[in-house]
């Protein structure tokens, strides 16, 4: 008889093909779409709102996504509610949608891909933050090499412009705000099976483990048959596992949490998997890499969405442990709104 880890690692591997195969079948229009202004920018409407307009940018595309009618009505005025408190908020709701803040790595190449990899991850772009200016723009993509984004300092040409046009440089940039959950989107998958909120790991510190969370669902009149979870090693094989058979619409990933022992990992490098089987006989596999260092810990949430087609999207949010000068910033913010008001030549810096 087969032991479980042993089962769990050939059903992910089986699986592995047909998750490559939905990555590559992702409409590219959904980019495309996105890279054609269809009224998605704007300017500051005041000095000092840098940020309250940028993340008013990036609500807008990502209702646009959405298949929102009133897209057009998300501005910088009716964030501003949920959002500003002498500076942006570090985490607000608008709209269904969460919008959470991270820091970005000091060295410029580590910056660079973590930041190619939050655009994939977020086809809405994030709010970029360089605090030397300080100002903030919209990052809207990574394409051909070049990172765009749109300005809202009016001293820069209006629409997505590259970003050695913008008032602001990739090298200088220290933190950006992102959309961490959309309600809008997870709506539209419940007749699917589906994860919801899955921490996962990133980096975990030696000894220092994680705790496991998130929900897995079932669609609409199914429940879950199976909840399987594996750590892997380097070399793809499993060293801890942990399975259930809940027979229940919805469950909560907590209940692996003493079986799953992160702490216990020395270091190395690792593949943490979730496998989820209903009784529609649909299958979901979620699986991501990461490592056990000396370094910060570090981990990230996953939400299964759909996009207005009903293709379904895997959208990953990094969350980063050590928020460096998160308080600063609030502070860094008031100050600059301050400041701003001083003239027109503030203004036209943002």
């Amino acid at each position: 008889m087969e032991c479980a880890p042993h089962r769990i690692w050939k059903k992910l591997m089986a699986l592995v093909l047909s998750l490559v195969l939905m990555v590559v079948m992702l409409p590219g229009a959904l980019a495309v779409d996105l890279n054609v202004d269809a009224g998605f920018y704007f300017k500051q409407s005041r000095g000092g709102t840098c940020t309250l307009a940028s993340a008013a940018m990036m609500l807008r595309r990502r209702a646009f996504l959405d298949g929102l009618t009133d897209w057009t009505d998300v501005t910088e005025n009716s964030v501003r509610g949920s959002a500003w408190a002498g500076g942006l908020s570090h985490s607000f709701n608008y709209n269904a949608m969460q919008v959470g803040y991270s820091t970005l790595p000091s060295n410029n190449e580590e910056k660079k891909a973590v930041l190619i990899q939050l655009l994939a991850e977020h086809p809405e772009g994030i709010v970029l933050y360089d605090r030397r200016q300080p100002h903030a723009v919209l990052l809207t993509d990574y394409t051909d090499g070049v990172f765009y984004c749109s300005d809202p300092a009016g001293s820069v040409s209006s629409g997505r412009v590259p970003i050695s046009a913008a008032s602001i440089s990739i090298a200088g940039a220290s933190c950006y705000w992102y959309i961490s959950s959309d309600h809008n989107s997870a709506v539209a998958t419940l007749d699917s099976l589906r994860l919801e909120g899955m921490r996962y790991p990133v980096n975990i510190r030696t000894g220092k483990g994680m705790s496991v969370s998130g929900t897995a669902a079932s669609a609409s009149g199914a429940v879950l048959s199976s909840v399987e979870a594996a750590i892997l090693d380097a070399n793809d094989q499993p060293v801890q596992s942990a399975e259930a058979a809940p027979n229940a619409s919805s469950w909560s990933l907590k209940n692996f949490d003493s079986q799953l022992r992160f702490g216990e990992l020395p270091e190395g490098s690792y593949t943490y998997m979730v496998v989820l089987t209903d009784s529609n006989g649909q299958t979901l596999c979620f699986m991501s890499d990461f490592t056990v260092s000396g370094s910060a810990s570090s981990t990230a949430t996953y939400w299964t969405v759909q996009d207005p087609s009903g293709t379904k999207l895997g959208q990953l949010v990094q969350e980063t442990e050590e928020a460096v000068a998160e308080a600063v910033e609030s502070e860094a913010e008031a100050v600059t709104e301050a400041e701003t008001k001083k003239g027109m030549w503030s203004w036209l810096l943002g």
